[in-house]
């Protein structure tokens, strides 16, 4: 067997491998389902995680390599290089178009126009690899890797960094929320998620410039209906009343709810959500006691929500943790990616002073005036989570406010450093080669 006839071979091989394991990782288990439509509503822009690019790149490469291989037979390569990379980078978009098509029919699977361009890019890759290796890998480096060819390519990494960095802190604006969601007090809007506790004071801001907003005030005492008290307020927000309840018998100071009670606006609470919609800020000022430290769920003490998995904000007790989830395009419509605990404000009966201020992307939690904790929502906290799969991601507040910024920042550097320098080292080495 002659040489041409081995490489011709070993190309054939590599892509029918690729294909394979291509078709076994994107359609298993193969249970498609038809039910007499296509469900375009499943289909997607961006990817399901951010994992999920590089992974998608690195697939095709191999598989674009390849068929850059069969394409350009014998002796082919060198003469018409960019024709090779469009006829292997069309081919394998169709594939991939293909693939995220049949997955419109596994209910698993989640079609994405994100994995398609990931795709592309990885056969464009693997094509490249493939030129270079026709030219001989000195002679690639030595005529692509120059330094005009480093700069340009330096200078777009750096570009599409700013950008996606842009996006990230995008990512954790309130841009999302559902202004028809109404706040309900001790548990979710249909009862499946019960807090038990005593509240006495709710109030709930934003601010213009440098005046102050306020959108509702609730103080506890009394009898219900727990109407808006605030003085500044044009149209007074929805009163809180009993959705189921009350069982417990009330003091008048304070609400206490539990098992079978709980309080909600019953229509939307419409002016804050659109506020924090389009201001990305919101400051919530409370006081509460629980009524038992292993409280689960996480128990809702106050909600703007539609159920248990839809909401814009909610703040909960996990054992004696408080847990807060913010809507946001990365956190999802459950505020769960990630979801945030402060920990050991509830490690006690007595009753707590709580403020929630959010000013994208800084969210920062006061307990009883002299506790304070902060962090960071953007880059690296809307980052990270969108590596798992996972429903859940949760951070702990305490410590340094940008604990998960300078791994960010590590990554994006480093990466530059390893590939860029690698590079330029490499094109070095190969042009002193040829000159010895």
């Amino acid at each position: 067997m002659n040489t041409g006839r081995a490489s011709r071979l070993l190309f054939a091989l590599i892509v029918l491998g690729m294909v394979a394991l291509i078709l076994r990782l994107r359609l298993l288990p193969f249970d498609f389902v038809w039910d007499g439509r296509v469900p375009w509503e499943r289909a997607t822009l961006a990817p399901l995680t951010i994992r999920d690019v590089p992974l998608n790149v690195l697939l095709f490469a191999p598989l674009g390599f390849g068929l850059a291989g069969l394409l350009a037979g014998r002796g082919g390569a060198a003469r018409r290089p960019w024709a090779i990379a469009g006829w292997t980078v069309a081919l394998c978009v169709l594939f991939s178009a293909a693939l995220e098509g049949a997955q419109f029919f596994l209910p698993e699977r989640v079609p994405s126009l994100a994995d398609v361009i990931a795709n592309g890019l990885g056969a464009l890759l693997g094509a490249a690899l493939f030129n270079g290796w026709a030219m001989g890998v000195g002679r690639a480096l030595r005529q692509y890797v120059t330094l005009r060819n480093w700069l340009i390519g330096l200078n777009i990494y750096m570009l599409a960094v700013f950008f996606f960095t842009v996006h990230l802190y995008r990512s954790v604006h309130l841009s999302n929320w559902d202004t028809s969601y109404p706040l309900v007090i001790g548990n979710e809007a249909v009862g499946r998620r019960q807090w038990s506790g005593r509240l006495e004071w709710l109030e709930l801001q934003g601010h213009d410039d440098s005046s102050l907003i306020i959108f509702a005030i609730y103080d506890f005492a009394g009898e219900s209906p727990f109407e808006d008290i605030s003085p500044l307020a044009i149209v007074p927000a929805p009163a809180l009343v009993w959705s189921e309840g009350p069982v417990t018998p009330q003091d008048g100071e304070g609400v206490t709810v539990g098992p079978g009670e709980w309080l909600t606006t019953g229509s939307a609470f419409f002016d804050f959500s659109d506020y924090a919609r389009e201001a990305n800020y919101f400051y919530i000022d409370t006081r509460v006691a629980t009524a038992a430290r292993d409280q689960r769920g996480p128990a809702r003490i106050l909600s703007i929500s539609a159920d248990a998995e839809h909401r814009n904000l909610t703040l909960g007790q996990v054992g004696d943790d408080l847990i807060i989830r913010l809507r946001t395009p990365a956190a999802g419509e459950n505020g769960q990616k990630p979801e945030l605990l402060v920990p050991g404000v509830f490690a006690d009966t007595q009753l707590r002073h709580i403020t929630v201020n959010y000013d994208a992307p800084i969210l920062r939690v006061t307990v009883d005036e002299t506790e304070e904790f902060v962090i960071s929502l953007a880059p690296g906290a809307a980052f990270f989570p969108d590596f798992t799969t996972e429903n859940r991601y949760q951070i702990v507040m305490g410590g340094d406010p940008h604990r998960y910024d300078w791994p960010y920042v590590g990554i994006v550097v480093g990466l530059a450093v390893v590939v860029f320098g690698s590079l330029g080292l490499a094109a070095w080495w190969a042009r002193r080669a040829a000159r010895a």
